[in-house]
């Protein structure tokens, strides 16, 4: 009887403590599953890396491998007043760990970034008193959070003037700046309420004409001369020219390669394309018998000039026309010749070490020809007479030895021309049949 009750103790004993071995063990094989077995559901993925199926060491391995990897070929760059900074990457601190552990338990998959604000308050000393004062570093460090976290193929690049709080004014400068002779009697004041405080937008068009009414009575000579105002601030100001258009004789009041003309019954539009990230607005101010235009937003990164190149005058060439009104020995001058001009234009970002030049526009204004009426007869002898001096009605120089001489008699054409009177009021050779 003893021995059997010994029997079934040691049975229960054994029995306790298999129970006990067995639960210790799945208990160790549960825990181990858990922590280390688990892995992430299918079709996960973290910052474009694919990340599925895999376990937590694996996933923390891989997305350290690819975070490490961005760092050390992307860089953050910020532009400001000219410059360009870039800022150590190290400022960007991946929490892989966190990131992997909330895929795992939720279904949130952002790759979880922290920024070292150290780096931006030194960020700040580089910027001016006024932009450092309105610059939200808060706004800054969250833009930088949420572009890291994807893990672009490309750097990060930012505007600092892009984190200003709100609009600030007194952040504003001239990014362009030009101003032209007023002529005499000519009047700005309607131009100028016009033009003044007009709005630009990033991305958008400026369009001269649009601001005119197609009924409205103008002075042209004003528009035209806010119109080459406006078009030398753009170039100064980086603007891309879309539409501009020149006289056929250069105006007194700018100076070649810097005007524009515009006619609104000729759809001759003057068009500028803004391509900065700001806004800007046009300032159109008369003092002293000038206007100066400026365009006002927000500093660019560039620092741009206008060059005026491979600039020549072009001699003018002779026109002689023959009369039986004119005494032998001398000739009538019809009309002085005047000198053409042509220039080329070009614009330089001097913020660039290696900038390159970048062409604008050849502006070409023809001469006028000299026009000299000679005797009826004396066809043979044209040179001779052109270079005669007979007083009030005949003229000798330098420029008229020097130049082309065109017989208009037809003797010797296979098609006769005359002369004839443009528009300006400038007498032109013209094939018989068409007007000019």
């Amino acid at each position: 009887m003893k021995q059997s009750l010994n029997l079934k103790l040691l049975s229960l004993v054994v029995a306790v403590g298999m129970s006990m071995f067995l639960f210790t063990v799945g208990s160790s094989a549960a825990i181990q599953y858990v922590t280390t077995g688990k892995h992430l559901p299918e079709n996960t993925v973290i910052a474009s890396v694919n990340v599925s199926e895999k376990s937590r060491e694996e996933a923390v391995q891989l997305l350290s491998e690819k975070a490490q990897e961005w760092k050390d070929n992307h860089s953050i760059v910020v532009k400001m007043d000219g410059k360009e900074l870039t800022v150590d990457a190290e400022m960007i601190q991946f929490d892989v760990e966190s990131t992997v552990e909330q895929a795992m338990d939720a279904t949130i998959r952002d790759l979880q970034v922290a920024v070292n604000e150290s780096y931006v308050t030194d960020l700040k000393t580089y910027m001016n008193d006024s932009l450092a004062k309105e610059f939200s570093q808060e706004q800054f460090i969250e833009t930088v959070k949420r572009d890291a976290a994807q893990l672009v193929d490309s750097s990060l690049d930012y505007v600092a003037y892009d984190f200003v709080k709100g609009n600030t004014a007194s952040l504003n400068e001239s990014i362009g700046d030009q101003t032209v002779v007023v002529p005499k009697k000519t009047s700005m004041e309607r131009v100028v309420k016009l033009f003044d405080g007009e709005e630009l937008e990033d991305g958008a068009v400026f369009s001269f004409n649009r601001l005119l009414n197609g009924d409205g009575v103008y002075d042209e000579v004003s528009l035209d001369v806010l119109a080459s105002a406006i078009y030398g601030a753009s170039v100064e100001a980086g603007m891309i020219i879309q539409e501009r258009h020149i006289s056929h004789r250069l105006p007194e009041y700018v100076e070649i390669g810097l005007e524009a003309n515009v006619d609104l019954n000729q759809g001759q539009d003057l068009k500028v394309y803004n391509p900065f990230t700001g806004d800007y607005h046009l300032s159109v101010n008369v003092e002293g018998g000038n206007v100066d235009v400026q365009w006002i937003g927000y500093p660019t990164t560039s620092d741009f000039h206008v060059q005026l190149l491979n600039r020549e005058e072009i001699s003018p060439k002779t026109i002689i026309q023959y009369s039986s009104l004119v005494n032998r020995g001398t000739f009538n001058l019809l009309q002085e010749g005047e000198k053409g001009e042509v220039v080329s234009v070009y614009r330089i970002d001097r913020a660039v070490s290696d900038g390159v030049q970048e062409f604008i526009s050849e502006d070409y204004y023809p001469p006028v020809a000299r026009v000299e009426e000679h005797p009826s007869g004396s066809e043979g002898s044209s040179a001779e007479n052109s270079g005669s001096d007979t007083g009030a009605n005949s003229s000798n120089s330098e420029d008229e030895k020097n130049s082309t001489e065109e017989d208009v008699s037809g003797g010797n054409s296979s098609k006769s021309k005359s002369l004839q009177k443009n528009e300006d009021g400038i007498w032109e050779v013209v094939p018989d049949g068409e007007s000019k």
